[in-house]
């Protein structure tokens, strides 16, 4: 999966580059340190997968996903944060998976396959509801 990676700290974010260009399947295609250069590497690089903190600087977290969507629907988003409390406040947005940076390697992985998985069924049915698996749970529970 070709993936961008946004975090307002460069250790984080060259991190996680490392981290995910090592794993099969994987390859870090760019990396954003504020909303507005993650939207222009967007619409320049053409990632199918965004890893994201929550905490970028610019728009709002809600603009920013909002900007996403209306630029790029079907890129798979994956919110990074820092706790449950940030968390909360992340369940309204329109994100199809969620990882704590406070979670073992192997979970944030398992979130990442997960992701991975779900972008190549999508992409080779085009014919379901699009919904993704963070959202389908939001409606049934």
């Amino acid at each position: 999966m070709k993936a961008l990676v946004a975090d307002p700290q460069p250790t984080v974010r060259h991190a996680l580059s490392v981290w995910i260009n090592g794993q099969p399947g994987w390859n870090v295609i760019g990396e954003s340190s504020d909303s507005f250069d993650l939207l222009d590497k967007l619409n320049r690089l053409l990632p199918e997968v965004i890893i994201m903190d929550r905490d970028l600087a610019g728009l709002s977290l809600k603009e920013l996903v909002a900007r996403i969507r209306q630029n790029s629907g079907d890129v798979v988003i994956i919110l990074l944060f820092n706790g449950p409390l940030e968390q909360s406040h992340t369940d309204t947005l329109d994100v199809d998976f969620r990882a704590s940076k406070n979670d073992p390697p192997s979970r944030i992985l398992d979130t990442f396959m997960k992701a991975k998985s779900w972008h190549e069924s999508r992409s080779s049915t085009r014919s379901g509801s699009g919904s993704s698996p963070v959202n389908e749970k939001a409606r049934s529970g």
